[in-house]
């Protein structure tokens, strides 16, 4: 049987927190609940008592233990307690639908009518107070199951059904609303009707009908009197605060705003001023109500009331007069404290946002002048580490817990409002205030740590993402603080308390606080930056929390944030002990965990973890570790995706820092990378040549053909190795280069003002590694002195013995008219990026590389001339070419320089009228002058070897 005794311990055991601990006997407890619902609290018609007060008293005990557990149920909700699974699936499935769905919701929209009938009843007093009770436990179980309950419910729906005589249960609820036998049922009939309105199935304008517009007034009047009682002020404002969200109808009903910027008789908002305007000696619970109200105005942009509240005299003054009060942080804190100043925050912020005024603007001023800033930010800084332990006052009415947020949701509250607040007026606002901001982001990563190393509840998991949010927005913004040493230390000591937390914290905490420290890295200059990582002494320890993170199960933004931040670190620290004997255990581990992702589809960790091992490659440790890690394979992954990498931009990054890869092992570890850098030539020397080709039709692989360049030059040096591992590439390179350098010859001809300058400068740079690659494949001209005393030059020719300039598109070795035509194109693109004093280009021009374009142009210039004198001379060295072909190389050679060097000498006379080549040759005259320059000190060379040439 079920007796009140068996109630009353199954109440105490809810609110027992040891027993609640434990989900077996909470369980248990449930079961017998679900017994005494569906059986007993059903049957309440039937029940057969000679005592009505014994009646009552059961139905109310089933009624409060039904709310406990109602009320554990959404903690457990909330704090996502995995270790309650089985009792939150035993009240999901079997509860909730037998009150929402099932007889049960009958059986409690008939105890709210019991209210009603106490009218029509001769009823003794305590009888009365005893159904009261009853029925205002009935509407807080109701409340709840609200809450809780899916949209379009059963009970959703029976509150809108008509019950006869036009009315139906929420007019019965509102009739409550003015019960003067009991305020406990006029308050929970308030708060009920509060929730309703919340939900989207319900039109409480329609549900009320003709009853609304007298509950309005009578509300509006509640509201004025000044002898009302308080919490019912509350409830109401917070019943208007609801509407304003989902009930536009009745919101229109209780602002009464006549026209723009004036207010009805009665509206609503007439005693909201007037409790602005007394806030300091109202108690916090209604001050808290009234603010939130006006934090919803805000928030859902109630344009006519918030014009209305703004046009009153000192709005902003009032309003925000607590924002200059301090709280006793050695005293007991109320969470109405808190509240009351997030609202304040929110409202300001989003009036600065949205409508920028010269009220809001003095009174940020104002804030700013008294130190508020610092004020509040240090505040939340002292409490957060707290919160949890921060004992409520213990003289608390069970009233104000109806209105009172937990101390720690208050406080989440009061973060979101401040972070709002200091993004608006800092950020968006564009603060000048430098040093404000270097202190405000100081204590701000200060909090974050206090936060991250106590984490117990879902509200400081929370708290910590917007901390951590705030900490990225601010140094993205404004990365120039002075202690910007000791901000990356806390940032380091903050990640490793996160790693080691037992919250999966990477998304809330871990990625934006890497983020914040990369904002900062990236914002120094090199210099700043190595002594800024130096002074704040946690370079060892952010070397290895950034290792870990990379090797471990991690979702792929933070590994890719792990790897930009350790290739930062490692490009500043620049010595290899700083980093090398941590990272040196993972680049294996890193080598196979790239190519994992290459043959995947995860682009994005492939490219950071390629980046990585670039920034690795300048180094000789580092390059030789991942030589022996056997990255050779991974080197050749693109022969996988050879066939996608002209229809995908990411698999051609990927494909673009690979050859950067090979390039800059090469450069660092020299001939010990030799071979397998040819190896890795030889593999792929047919997308190379198919690359080239296709350059002189589509621009798009420029970025492709000039990497190809660079490699080609860098193995240049390593020309016998080349030969003896892959000849059959080697001996492709002559038909690159005869059929490449057309192409670029072709384009420097044609280029216009509309021409990209990325475009030109990535030409130039092909230009010059293929320049300066023939430089190092022809002989040098101080051993062609010394050979020609040699009885046989042994050396064969680079050039093929041909004068006119091939058509783009034909392929063929290289030869003296390509080269020749070549520099005619050098010289055509120097007069436009260099032009002479009376045309010099206007600001504005495309041309604003002009400096660098021009010493690439001067740089292939030095190497195509040294180029032609080294094969001119040795050719006329070989005995076995006849004098005929010489004669006619001295011709058509001498000719063509003398041109060449014509337009060099007329360019930098800068337009001025010089004399014909021809007439000076033989003299010290002005082009001798021009071409002692000393930047123009190896074209001197070219104008005698001219001059020995012309000595037929």
């Amino acid at each position: 049987p079920v007796t009140i005794a068996l109630l009353k311990l199954l109440k105490r055991a809810c609110e027992d927190k040891e027993f609640v601990k434990n989900d077996q006997y909470l369980t248990e407890a449930v079961l017998i609940l679900l017994y005494v619902l569906r059986d007993v609290f059903c049957g309440i018609q039937k029940w057969r008592f000679e005592n009505a007060l014994v009646k009552l008293k059961m139905c109310k005990s089933i009624l409060v233990v039904i709310a406990k557990t109602m009320k554990l149920y959404n903690e457990a909700l909330e704090e996502r307690q995995e270790s309650k699974a089985q009792l939150m699936t035993l009240i999901e499935e079997h509860m909730l639908p037998a009150l929402h769905t099932g007889p049960a919701h009958h059986t409690l929209l008939n105890i709210v009518s019991w209210c009603s009938a106490l009218d029509n009843l001769n009823v003794e007093e305590h009888v009365q107070r005893k159904v009261c009770s009853v029925v205002s436990h009935t509407l807080t179980v109701l409340s709840l199951v609200i809450k809780l309950s899916p949209a379009n419910s059963g009970l959703e729906q029976a509150l809108v059904v008509s019950t006869g005589e036009n009315s139906n249960i929420t007019s019965q609820i509102a009739s409550y609303t003015y019960q003067n036998k009991s305020v406990k049922v006029s308050l929970h009939a308030t708060r009920l009707l509060t929730d309703i309105s919340t939900t989207n199935a319900v039109s409480l304008y329609s549900a009320l009908g003709s009853s609304t517009v007298p509950l309005a007034l009578a509300f509006v009047n509640r509201l004025t009197s000044r002898s009302q009682d308080v919490y019912i002020k509350s409830s109401i404002l917070d019943f208007i605060s609801a509407a304003v969200e989902t009930q536009p109808s009745v919101t229109e009903l209780f602002m009464s705003i006549e026209k723009e910027g004036v207010l009805g008789e009665n509206s609503c908002l007439h005693p909201v001023l007037d409790y602005i305007k007394r806030s300091t000696t109202l108690p916090h619970v209604l001050v808290c109500s009234v603010y939130r109200l006006l934090y919803k105005i805000w928030h859902y942009r109630h344009t006519a009331a918030i014009t209305a509240l703004k046009n009153t005299e000192k709005f902003w003054e009032k309003l925000c007069k607590h924002c200059f009060e301090e709280i006793d942080l050695d005293k007991t804190i109320s969470s109405y404290q808190l509240l009351i100043r997030a609202y304040t925050f929110h409202i300001l912020a989003n009036d600065i946002f949205y409508n920028p005024s010269e009220a809001t603007t003095a009174m940020v001023t104002q804030l700013q002048e008294r130190d508020c800033f610092l004020y509040w930010t240090k505040v939340l800084k002292r409490i957060c580490s707290s919160v949890e332990d921060i004992s409520l006052n213990q003289n608390v009415l069970s009233e104000d817990l109806l209105f009172m947020l937990p101390l720690s949701e208050a406080y989440l509250s009061f973060v979101r409002a401040w972070r709002s607040f200091l993004v608006v007026t800092l950020v968006v606002r564009e603060n000048k205030d430098d040093k404000l901001k270097d202190q405000i982001t100081f204590h701000i990563a200060g909090a974050l740590y206090n936060q991250t190393a106590k984490l117990d509840k879902r509200v400081t998991l929370k708290a910590s993402a917007e901390f951590a949010s705030l900490l990225t927005i601010l140094l993205k913004r404004h990365s120039s603080s002075s202690d910007q040493p000791v901000l990356i230390r806390v940032c380091v000591q903050v990640l490793e308390t996160a790693t080691k937390s037992s919250h999966d914290l990477n998304q809330i905490v871990i990625i934006p606080v890497l983020a914040s420290l990369l904002n900062v890295l990236q914002g120094l200059d090199p210099q700043s930056k190595k002594q800024v990582l130096k002074d704040s002494g946690s370079t060892n320890e952010l070397v290895m929390l950034l290792c870990d993170q990379i090797t471990s199960v991690n979702p792929n933004q933070l590994v890719a944030l792990s790897c930009a931040t350790l290739s930062q670190v490692i490009e500043t620290t620049g010595s290899e002990e700083t980093w090398f004997s941590t990272i040196k255990t993972i680049i294996p581990g890193l080598v196979r965990l790239t190519e994992e992702n290459v043959l995947s589809t995860t682009h994005e960790v492939s490219e950071a973890l390629l980046s990585l091992m670039l920034c690795l490659s300048n180094y000789k440790e580092g390059a030789a570790a991942l030589q022996w890690s056997n990255i050779q394979r991974l080197l050749c992954f693109a022969q996988f995706y050879s066939d996608k990498l002209d229809n995908s931009a990411q698999l051609q990054r990927l494909w673009f820092l690979v050859i950067q890869i090979v390039i800059n092992m090469l450069q660092t570890l020299e001939m010990k990378f030799a071979e397998d850098a040819i190896l890795f030539a030889s593999i792929r020397h047919d997308r190379f040549m198919s690359v080239v080709g296709s350059v002189r039709t589509d621009f798009s692989h420029i970025g492709e053909a000039e990497l190809f360049s660079r490699l080609l030059y860098s193995l240049a040096s390593y020309l016998d190795t080349w030969h003896l591992k892959a000849p059959h590439c080697l001996s492709d390179v002559g038909t690159i280069l005869g059929t490449s350098v057309p192409i670029i010859t072709h384009y420097l001809m044609t280029t216009t003002s509309t021409t990209k300058e990325e475009e030109i400068t990535k030409v130039l740079a092909m230009l010059c590694n293929l320049s300066a690659m023939l430089r190092i494949m022809t002989p040098g001209i101080l051993d062609l002195l010394k050979e020609k005393l040699s009885v046989q030059c042994s050396r064969a020719p680079l050039l093929a013995l041909s004068f006119t300039t091939p058509a783009v598109g034909s392929e063929g070795p290289p030869s003296y008219g390509i080269l020749t035509g070549c520099m005619r194109g050098c010289l055509i693109l120097l007069q436009k990026v260099d032009p002479c004093r009376a045309n010099t280009p206007t600001s504005g021009s495309k041309l604003d590389n002009s400096p660098s374009q021009k010493s690439q142009i001067m740089f292939a210039l030095e190497n195509i001339l040294y180029v032609l004198i080294s094969q001119a001379q040795q050719t006329i060295m070989d005995n076995n070419i006849s004098p005929a072909e010489i004669y006619h190389l001295r011709r058509e050679l001498g000719m063509e320089l003398k041109s060449i060097l014509e337009g060099v000498h007329r360019h930098h006379r800068r337009g001025g009228s010089s004399p014909r080549l021809d007439r000076t040759l033989s003299s010290s005259s002005s082009m001798g002058n021009v071409l002692e320059q000393s930047q123009l000190g190896f074209f001197k060379l070219g104008y005698n070897f001219v001059n020995n040439l012309l000595q037929i």
